[in-house]
């Protein structure tokens, strides 16, 4: 007999799927005193001979600011490639280039897609910054709605990005500011010249 958890890895789908697929009559499993869930592995086995969840995947996301780091990009795809392989995932990886303020990005809207379309069980990240950077209790809400986890390998504050952060900043101070002062004015400039000063010396 499996735990929860146990029974969510030997699936390869998220919790919140095994827990859905019960109440829906998909599948039982046997309460301890406790009232913890245990599952037996022939009622696991036979989710997978019916071909319950042979449809989907895990999909691993990696992404970079720039073309200049694109030497970064292959390290987060072998790094996620290779943690995908050791959990026995059956997996394909989505890489993007761009700014984690650009939701418009082709593979992110790809992976978008996918969740929605209820094609992935997980999405494999190596730092949670590398999906997005603003918004993403949003972007879980609506992976949990669609039984999708969200797996985060490295949860250490990400140091290599924060010259990237800032850029990221700067750009939302420019757009704000140009549409208080008009993109031309001199106060527009200045506000954005002060502001690279202040976070050039704090970077």
């Amino acid at each position: 007999m499996l735990n929860l958890n146990e029974a969510s890895e030997y699936l390869k789908v998220s919790k919140s799927t095994l827990r859905r697929w019960e109440s829906n009559g998909i599948i039982t499993s046997i309460r301890t005193n406790g009232n913890h869930r245990r599952y037996d592995i022939i009622e696991l086995n036979r989710c997978i001979n019916t071909k319950i969840i042979e449809s989907k995947i895990v999909c691993g996301y990696c992404r970079v600011s720039t073309v200049g780091q694109k030497d970064d990009l292959s390290r987060q795809q072998q790094i996620i490639e290779s943690y995908c392989v050791s959990k026995g995932y059956n997996f394909k990886i989505i890489s993007d280039i761009g700014s984690g303020l650009n939701y418009n990005k082709k593979g992110l809207i790809e992976l978008i897609k996918l969740v929605l379309d209820k094609k992935i069980t997980k999405i494999v990240i190596n730092y949670k910054d590398r999906l997005i950077r603003f918004g993403f209790e949003i972007f879980k809400e609506i992976c949990d709605h669609n039984d999708v986890e969200i797996e985060i390998i490295n949860h250490t504050e990400n140091a290599t990005y924060e010259t990237e952060l800032v850029d990221d900043v700067l750009s939302l101070i420019t757009v704000f500011s140009s549409k208080l002062y008009c993109s031309r004015s001199h106060k527009n400039k200045k506000v954005i010249e002060e502001n690279k000063k202040l976070f050039s010396k704090d970077v």
